[in-house]
Formats: C-alpha cells, sequence, structure tokens
C-alpha cells in the first residue's frame, strides 16, 4: 500500500499493511527542516521542499498544514493587524471587530491574499512532487474559532450572553470565508481537512453554548467540504463522550474522529472513544504532545507510543495521530523514537 491507499483503507474501517503513521508534525518539522520557521510554514518553494523531505525522512502517511493559515493569513485577511516573525507562530496584534457595526461585510472580502497565494502555490508543488501516493490535510478552524481570533476570547464569550446577535451574525459572514478558502485547497490539492474546534471544545463552552451558537455554522461548512470531495475530520479536546458532542459531530458529513487532551496532562482514553463510536466511524489517536514527546528521553517516548498502539491492535478503523500540533521545539530525538515505533509495529 501506498500512504493514501493506507489513509483510505483505516478509514473505510478495513485492515492496513501496518499502522497509518499521521501525527500532527508541522510546527517541529519546519522549525528543525526550514530555512526559517516562517518560510517552511507558509512561502510557496520553501514549505514544499520542507513537507517533502519529512515525508521522504520519516514516512508520514499524510502531509499536514496550515498553522500559518488560521493563526495568521486567514485572520490578516480579515483585517486584523498580524505580525509574522521568522521563528515563531503569527501573533495577532489588533483585533478588527469591536462592536456589532464592525461585522457586516467581513464574509465579502476577497481570500487571496499575497499571502494567501503563496501558501496555496506551497500546497500545489507538494502536491505535484508527492505523486499522488500521500494525501495532504490542510488544518482549518470552524467559523466561530475564526471569530475569536478577530473579536477575542473573552469578547465572545461574553457576547453568548450580552451580545449574541454580534456571536451568530460574525459566524454567518465567516461561513463564506471558511468555504472559499476551502474550495481554493482543494483546487491546489488538498485531499482531506483536519478541522480545529480549538475554542468551542467542552473544556471552553457549554454543549448547550455549542449546540446553541456553534453548531450550525460549523455543519455548514463541513457538509460543504465534504460535497466539494474532501474528507473532514473534526478534531476536539475535553470530556467530547460524556458531554454528548461527539454526537453532535455525527450529525455532519465526517470520515473520522480525532479526539485530544483533557488537560495539559492527559489525554481522553481512546478505548472511551471507541466504545461510544464503534465501528461507525475511523478514530485518530491522541499521543500527547505535551508529555515525554516534549519532555521526555527516547526511551520515555517509545514506551508511551507503544502502549497507545497495543491498546488499540484490535480496533477497526484506527490511524496513530497525536492529540493536535506538537511544539515547535520537540526533540527530533523524541519524534524519531515515535515515529520509528509507529512505523514498525504490528508490520506485515
Amino acid at each position: 500500500m501506498n500512504s493514501f491507499q493506507r489513509m483510505e483503507t483505516a478509514l473505510a474501517l478495513n485492515p492496513v499493511d501496518r499502522v497509518p503513521n499521521a501525527p500532527f508534525y508541522e510546527a517541529p518539522i519546519c522549525n528543525h527542516y526550514g530555512s526559517s520557521f516562517k518560510a517552511a510554514l507558509m512561502e510557496g518553494a520553501d514549505m514544499a521542499e520542507v513537507h517533502l523531505k519529512a515525508v521522504e525522512d520519516y514516512q508520514f502517511d499524510w502531509v499536514v498544514v496550515g498553522m500559518g493559515l488560521i493563526g495568521g493569513i486567514i485572520p490578516e485577511i480579515l483585517g486584523a493587524e498580524v505580525n509574522f516573525p521568522e521563528d515563531v507562530l503569527p501573533v495577532i496584534e489588533h483585533l478588527p471587530i469591536k462592536s456589532y457595526g464592525d461585522v457586516s461585510g467581513v464574509g465579502n472580502r476577497s481570500i487571496f491574499s499575497p499571502r494567501m497565494e503563496r501558501f496555496l502555490e506551497g500546497v500545489r508543488m507538494i502536491k505535484e512532487g508527492l505523486n499522488n501516493e500521500v494525501p495532504i490535510c490542510v488544518e482549518f478552524v470552524s467559523p466561530f474559532s475564526t471569530a475569536v481570533r478577530i473579536r477575542g476570547t473573552t469578547e465572545m464569550m461574553m457576547d453568548f450572553y450580552e451580545n449574541p446577535d454580534l456571536t451568530i451574525d460574525l459566524q454567518e459572514e465567516l461561513i463564506n470565508i471558511d468555504i472559499q478558502v476551502g474550495r481554493a485547497m482543494i483546487e491546489a490539492g488538498m485531499d482531506y481537512v483536519f478541522y480545529g474546534a480549538d475554542m468551542e471544545c467542552p473544556m471552553l463552552i457549554s454543549p448547550d453554548d455549542y449546540r446553541k451558537f456553534v453548531a450550525g455554522p460549523t455543519t455548514t461548512v463541513v457538509n460543504e467540504f465534504a460535497k466539494m470531495g474532501t474528507r473532514v475530520f473534526p478534531h476536539m479536546c475535553g470530556q467530547i463522550v460524556k458531554t454528548g458532542i461527539v454526537d453532535e459531530l455525527f450529525k455532519m458529513d465526517i470520515s473520522a474522529v480525532m479526539p485530544g487532551n483533557l488537560n495539559q496532562e492527559t489525554v481522553l482514553p481512546l478505548d472511551e472513544l471507541k466504545a461510544h463510536v464503534g465501528n461507525r466511524i475511523c478514530i485518530f489517536d491522541n499521543l500527547n504532545p505535551n508529555g515525554p514527546l516534549l519532555t521526555g528521553q527516547p526511551d520515555e517516548v517509545r514506551a508511551q507510543t507503544l502502549k497507545h498502539l497495543k491498546k488499540a491492535a484490535h480496533m477497526k478503523g484506527y490511524i496513530f495521530s497525536t492529540s493536535g500540533t506538537s511544539a515547535l521545539n520537540t526533540p527530533l530525538e523524541n519524534f524519531k523514537a515515535m515515529n520509528d515505533t509507529v512505523l514498525s509495529f504490528g508490520k506485515k
């Protein structure tokens, strides 16, 4: 099997030749391999060079890009003032949505900024270099999470109670932006969407507020992506099983579920998620990128990775991954220890 075949087979809940290897590697690989972190994250040829080299060296079963897209390129398009340092992620320095009067027309902005064009060129170059043997996954976030990036976390949370019309109408504007970006990414070569829910997880808002304010716009975008031919994998931290949020995810046209952390130290037990979803859908693993992978030694990383793999060995539709992106300063020797353990586990 090539990587595309391996991922598609796992997504269909069928046996694979080895565990699909799909960690969120973007930050550390861009940091260690790029001429600069910024260039590797977002800049055309630099971006392509780094990711093609990473696939060759680590045998990843996907290419995953988009941290600079959701954290800098899209907020800048929407009117935020964004600083793009060479060695860290983009920094949003000015929020454009100060009041309800700033909402109208946000969704009519052109998405094709110079930075977006360079990012799209990077996706096209990666696609060409992969010969369609490895899928490309682009990281997006929901209209709500995008709204937080241009309105502010505290402001959005207060808007639930003090200004609910702004919460709803801003997301309605952003639906159009998300769909435009998705279409452009698909045309450039995107196969999968890692659909992050970093600001609407049950660690931050209640299930009732999720259903009231977030579920509708998110469902519209996810289903539109699926209609355009890309697979969507929602990722959410927090207790998505006991709160019932995972069942909300099943109301969308998704191809896998990606659980995350419960807190900095622990992740949602994968067997708990599997017991709830059964064989209805593929699930990604969620090795904690803040644990031994970041702060431990290679032997600790190997042991933790093996523990995850053994627990999932009986599961249909399983893809190894981390519970969100790894820190940019993750030691490469630790990343290699994790990677080698996955590649050698249960190989037929």
